[in-house]
């Protein structure tokens, strides 16, 4: 479905949260779907214990870390929040 390829040079890095983030609500319904799909069957069975997951959490130990900033923090907690009631109101 994705593939596993470099990126078009016409596709800028995203190295934040926030911006992969943004990129996602930028797609459209079938297109947010579709990567929903394609990240589920990527997804490692965290109840197992398994090479893949081993590197995952070492990698996420070892860095790189960066400072959490406030103001990106509360603009996500808000988007989250403003996500969450308006599923719940549909």
């Amino acid at each position: 479905m994705f593939a596993e390829s470099p990126l078009p040079a016409k596709i800028p890095c995203m190295s934040t949260l926030a911006e992969i983030q943004d990129a996602i609500l930028h797609l459209n319904p079938e297109e947010q779907e579709r990567l929903r799909i394609w990240l589920h069957g990527r997804a490692l069975d965290l109840e197992e214990d398994s090479p893949e997951l081993e590197a995952e959490l070492i990698k996420a130990v070892q860095g790189p870390h960066t400072p959490l900033v406030k103001d990106e923090l509360e603009s996500i907690a808000q988007r989250a929040l403003t996500e969450h009631r308006g599923s719940r109101s549909a």
